[in-house]
């Protein structure tokens, strides 16, 4: 179970509550100063985790903002792709449009130069069998000089209509050239935008792959921060969930604790621990990250695989072994003195009310029972039910 230390100047004052008789005695001191050394160094522990999350929080986010500065990169491409392909299928929808028109002028442009071809040889056939080409010959033909003016007339506009019908024939000619032209500009334009518009949809398909990438990987890393938050959260409901568990038997088990241990004898000095594990959460008041509501977590736990044997602290007597709500399966030891000993969670119990047990007799099994997310040992120390921190009687 993760959980989150006291403060270091808790510790000391609560180390330096202790009773260690004179503060000459190098010996009680040097003790003090060990366990003040591990218990600074389960503090820096518990930081360092505290620190690696909110490295790893830190560090998503970063990857998130990376992640979605591509998104939104890779989303600008995609639209200007879209745009410029927008652009370029209208352009080339007038293009077709104007074409389609130049076809049909084309088509009256060669009309009227067949058309006009055709007069010209018409005329040009007319004016042979004629002979009306030469005014020399029209004018002989008049047979009164009161007519020489209407053939020399005559004659003007025979030549003058057959010329401009071959002015016009060149017109139109040429006409047809430049709309011929045109259309070739058109078409080869046309192909232009067409292997134009092949490139911008094949990078358009490649850039709303790299976006559904990106946006995939965004969900991913979201997914991946919503993990880390769910474990913060899981932790701190653990910690709380625990402790509002026990709290809710503190006063049950004070009262039990009380009206069954005796008074008399002498307390002990120092107890063993109870099992082989690390500490993974002391003695002690700890905030809530969010209410702010302070809790008191009445002993320590140590992290130790299930099944694991637990074993009495130090000779005594059993004065409670069976179900205590959010403690599980619990025993209690009354060691004399006031000083009792509860080991909460267990698997299952191999002691009974009533009997005697040494210190490292097995009392029972490490388990999960209660209010517990994974197995391990809650071990508490109580002065006549009131509970008070163990580590001293641990390291003394």
């Amino acid at each position: 179970m993760r959980r989150s230390m006291i403060p270091v100047i808790l510790l000391l004052i609560l180390a330096l509550m202790v009773p260690v008789g004179a503060q000459s005695d190098e010996a009680k001191l040097s003790d003090i100063e060990n366990e003040i050394d591990a218990l600074s160094r389960q503090i820096k522990a518990q930081e360092q985790i505290k620190d690696q999350r909110a490295a790893q929080v830190a560090e998503v986010a970063a990857r998130l903002e990376v992640l979605q500065l591509q998104v939104v990169e890779a989303q600008a491409r995609v639209d200007a792709k879209e745009a410029d392909i927008s652009s370029q299928e209208a352009e080339l929808t007038d293009l077709e449009r104007t074409l389609a028109n130049l076809e049909e002028q084309i088509a009256r442009t060669q009309l009227e130069v067949r058309q006009t071809k055709e007069t010209v040889q018409e005329r040009a056939v007319d004016l042979y069998m004629s002979r009306s080409l030469n005014v020399g010959g029209v004018l002989l033909a008049v047979d009164e000089m009161a007519d020489v003016s209407v053939g020399l007339e005559y004659a003007g506009q025979v030549i003058e209509d057959s010329e401009a019908l071959i002015r016009r024939l060149e017109v139109l000619e040429h006409q047809e050239e430049l709309q011929q032209k045109q259309v070739e500009t058109n078409k080869e334009r046309s192909q232009e935008i067409l292997v134009s518009l092949e490139v911008e949809r094949t990078g358009l398909v490649a850039d709303r792959l790299q976006l559904e990438a990106s946006e995939a990987e965004v969900a991913k890393e979201l997914e991946a921060v919503e993990g880390l938050l769910a474990e913060i959260r899981a932790d701190i409901r653990e910690v709380e969930g625990e402790l509002t568990a026990l709290e809710r038997e503190q006063v049950k088990i004070e009262a039990a604790i009380r009206a069954a241990q005796t008074a008399g004898g002498e307390k002990l000095g120092s107890l063993r621990w109870p099992v082989s594990g690390s500490m993974s959460s002391p003695f002690g008041y700890r905030t809530h990250p969010i209410s702010g509501v302070r809790k008191l977590h009445t002993g320590i736990d140590v992290s130790v695989g299930s099944g694991v044997k637990i074993v009495a602290a130090g000779n005594g007597v059993v004065i409670l072994a069976s179900w205590y709500g959010g403690y599980g399966n619990a025993v209690v030891i009354d060691h004399g003195g006031g000083l009792s000993t509860l080991y909460a969670h267990q698997s299952s119990l191999a002691v009974s009310v009533g009997q005697s047990v040494n210190e490292g007799d097995v009392i029972g099994y490490v388990g999960s029972t209660g209010y517990s997310t994974g197995p391990h040992l809650h071990f508490e120390t109580r002065d006549f039910g009131v509970p008070i921190d163990p580590m001293p009687f641990l390291n003394g």
